[in-house]
């Protein structure tokens, strides 16, 4: 589909409200009565049974199962839940990767009326974690539990329920006749996905069918190149996080795609993800800033793979703020470069989401000019930026935002405004001055924000995008401290290959950075007073990393104290920057 038509037209309608508010509500409209997710999934399987669904590595082989056999087989999983005493609205656990067997399960939540709860088994593997994991369980209170018995410790088998390994239920056999569903509604809880904890404890969010059906018909309409050629995504996104378990999973099936599952992107791993790349030829590519540089490496000696990426593609998402100014000029370069399919070169966006929302809320309009943009709203929804001090809090209504967070005695609503728009405590800023309903940009987060003595905010989001942008390419992320001080200071996290240089070249380019972001940005809210190199990587195991990869500020913080104090400490440490403060 040539470029031009892949997006549809903007139909964002504004409205100015007397408290200082600015609603930007999308006209575009959604179906009435919106479908069910089953029901695509029911017109693929009778369309093309032969298709395939879901593809996965196995031994070292790519294993393919198509749709008509994982309909047979979640309809015989259906039928052994069932068996086991399972009923509608029961919950069941799968601490698990992505691959045949979990998408056989989540469709047969979906077939049973059961609650799919996605949990990381990445979890099982350090003390921090299985202490989350403990939380986790106790929250969703599951009745079934699907996951490998040999890493599951004793003390947290009391919080899983019946507990079965996946190898039983992979030997079931595809069943003689069709699961016979129970009736369903559209407020019927589908599943339920914890927040990744970035700015509090995670929070387990019930995930309706309608909220399901309404993001992916939003999608469709934004972006209609999804119905036009039935999409092929290779995914490595877990499945305990909503953007690649709910989002991108229910994607293709609401459009009939090819789900093909994959390894993070990796140093050592990139042969394998080329070969892919070569045998799919995606429509969509989903991607973040490190893996993006590792593709580009790899593609600019691999001429037979950035042809066959570029063959078919249709779209380019990454995630986000985050991305250095290096990084994303590289990718703009390739795109440009090519070689492009009959279609052209394809569309690079971004979006922006929440949990509490069923994964997304804003999508963009327009090819992306900056890496901190979010978009618009969802057809069908409409976006609040509500005024707190001298920001813009982001609050979003539409049938896609969840009616609340489980708990064992059950549902605590979401925190909606007084005009029902969900607070997301996220902030945001036009891209064009003035004029928000043209597009918007990521600005922040409230509770990740602070204030200096003086009373000045410091807009932590926006300001670690700058300064990564600064750094670049040295530094894999950035803490920012100076709640309680009258000046910001920062531990910095390089990249592995900065690392490989002599610490004291790597201090000086650093230095340089600084201070020219200083020169940039000299305001007492962004310049930076002292940095420190941190020496190692943000600890996952201490919570210093969520689900999403992304860092949590206030626990590298809380965890790095001493640090944090030989920062503000006078005369300053050896080996701590002091870049020239304008």
């Amino acid at each position: 589909m040539p470029a031009h038509d892949r997006l549809a037209p903007t139909q964002i309608e504004r409205e100015d409200w007397p408290d200082g508010s600015i609603l930007l509500h999308n006209r575009a409209p959604l179906p009435d009565p919106l479908p069910d997710i089953l029901d695509r999934f029911d017109h693929w399987v009778a369309q093309d049974p032969d298709a395939t669904f879901i593809s996965e590595r196995d031994n070292g082989e790519i294993r393919a199962t198509r749709y008509g056999e994982i309909d047979r087989h979640s309809d015989a999983l259906a039928h052994h839940l069932v068996a086991c005493g399972l009923t509608k609205g029961d919950r069941v656990a799968v601490i698990d990767g992505a691959g045949a067997l979990h998408a056989a399960l989540k469709l047969t939540c979906l077939k049973a009326g059961l609650v799919h709860v996605a949990l990381s088994p990445l979890l099982l593997t350090s003390a921090h974690g299985r202490d989350r994991l403990q939380g986790l369980l106790a929250a969703a209170g599951p009745r079934l539990t699907v996951v490998p018995t040999q890493a599951l410790p004793e003390d947290l088998a009391a919080h899983c329920g019946t507990v079965v390994d996946p190898a039983e239920l992979s030997a079931i056999v595809p069943a003689d006749s069709p699961f016979e569903r129970p009736a369903t509604d559209p407020a019927d809880p589908a599943a339920i996905y914890f927040t990744s904890g970035s700015t509090g404890d995670p929070k387990g969010v019930s995930v309706t069918r309608r909220m399901i059906a309404s993001c992916q018909c939003a999608y469709g309409v934004h972006w209609p190149f999804l119905a036009a050629r039935r999409p092929a995504l290779i995914d490595w996104l877990p499945w305990h996080h909503v953007f690649g378990g709910l989002d991108n999973f229910h994607k293709m099936i609401w459009y009939g795609g090819a789900y093909h599952v994959e390894e993070p992107p990796g140093a050592d791993n990139m042969d394998a993800l080329a070969a892919r790349i070569r045998a799919v030829r995606p429509t969509i590519h989903i991607n973040v800033p490190y893996g993006i540089d590792l593709l580009l490496d790899h593609l600019a000696d691999d001429a037979d793979t950035r042809a066959a990426l570029f063959a078919r593609l249709d779209l380019i998402f990454f995630a986000g703020a985050g991305m250095g100014a290096q990084t994303w000029q590289r990718l703009q370069d390739a795109v440009a470069a090519g070689p492009h399919g009959p279609g052209g070169p394809p569309l690079v966006l971004s979006g922006y989401g929440a949990t509490e929302a069923g994964s997304t809320m804003c999508l963009g309009h327009e090819p992306a000019g900056r890496t901190d943009e979010i978009g618009l709203p969802l057809p069908g929804h409409s976006l609040r930026l509500a005024p707190v001090d001298d920001a813009l809090e982001v609050r979003f209504r539409g049938p896609n935002v969840s009616p609340g967070y489980v708990r064992p005695d059950g549902l605590t609503a979401v925190s909606l405004d007084d005009e029902g728009f969900l607070r997301t405590g996220d902030l945001a800023r036009a891209l064009h001055d003035g004029a928000p309903e043209r597009g918007l940009c990521f600005d922040g987060r409230l509770a990740e924000d602070f204030k200096l003595t003086t009373g000045t905010r410091v807009k932590v989001g926006a300001l670690r995008h700058a300064i990564l942008a600064a750094c670049a390419p040295d530094l894999q992320d950035v803490a920012i401290a100076g709640a309680g001080q009258d000046r910001i200071a920062l531990i910095l996290f390089p990249t592995v290959t900065a690392l490989a240089t002599k610490p004291d070249a790597l201090q000086a380019r650093l230095t340089d950075a600084l201070t020219a972001h200083n020169a940039a940005m000299p305001g007492s809210s962004t310049s930076v007073f002292r940095a420190a190199i941190a020496d190692g990587p943000p600890d996952r195991a201490a919570g210093e990393i969520n689900d999403k990869g992304h860092l949590v500020q206030k626990t590298c913080l809380r965890n790095r104290a001493a640090l944090v104090d030989r920062l503000y400490g006078d005369p300053p440490d050896p080996g701590i920057i002091c870049p020239d403060n304008i």
